[in-house]
């Protein structure tokens, strides 16, 4: 039969008790490590959920930055590239200008030099009023040429009378109505030189407008995607 714990030594009910003590205190023991174990798994968990938030935004915000200096970097490109095309096209326009005011300077200098010599501006005086005299189709009209050059201008019956006016500079015909001196046709030289410089502009203008594009790729192909 089991002893009776009345009948048990004090040495050995000591010995029991120191046991149970220690049993205890291991379960205790355990019991708090595996709470601190299960506390330190939660906080490891919370921090790197916390880690990979802060670093999502940390990364979102990089993004947002960069995007945002992509676009600061591409529409000062773009305003860049504007104004370099308006520069280039005034410095074309500039350009053309100058050529034509060293062209129209040169006719003018031919022209005087023309009409100092009629045996030789006679011929295109007379060529110019028959041309203008065509075009009318009508009898009794006037011819108007620069002062000094009446003489030049051939005999015809569809011709009433020739007056002269130093404000044909360049030479040249008008014909005026008789009656009211109404301008009819205008086929002074000043008047002819002013019909074509606009398409002299143009030709220009096509020549150079590749300069324009050959500046204008480079700036586009520094765009940032």
């Amino acid at each position: 039969m089991p002893e009776n714990r009345a009948e048990m030594s004090p040495e050995r009910v000591g010995e029991n008790d120191r046991e149970a003590l220690e049993a205890f205190k291991r379960a205790i023991r355990q019991e708090y490590e595996r709470k601190l174990e299960d506390l330190r798994e939660t906080y490891e968990q919370e921090f790197s959920a916390l880690v990979a938030a802060r670093r999502m935004e940390v990364e979102r915000k990089v993004l947002e930055i960069l995007q945002k200096q992509r676009d600061e970097f591409n529409a000062t490109l773009a305003l860049d590239a504007q104004n370099a095309q308006r520069e280039f096209r005034a410095r074309i326009f500039d350009a053309i200008e100058e050529i034509l005011a060293r062209v129209e300077a040169e006719v003018a200098h031919r022209l005087e030099s023309l009409r100092k010599k009629p045996e030789l501006y006679g011929p295109v005086l007379n060529a110019l009023v028959q041309e203008a005299l065509d075009v009318l189709a009508a009898p009794g009209a006037v011819v108007r040429v620069k002062t000094g050059e009446g003489d030049l201008v051939a005999k015809d019956p569809r011709i009433v009378r020739i007056e002269e006016t130093p404000e044909l500079g360049w030479g040249g015909a008008v014909l005026i109505e008789a009656e009211k001196g109404t301008p009819l046709v205008d086929n002074s030289l000043q008047t002819r030189w002013e019909r074509y410089r606009p398409i002299l502009v143009e030709r220009l203008s096509g020549r150079l407008a590749f300069l324009v594009d050959h500046v204008q790729q480079p700036l586009s192909e520094l765009r940032v995607s």
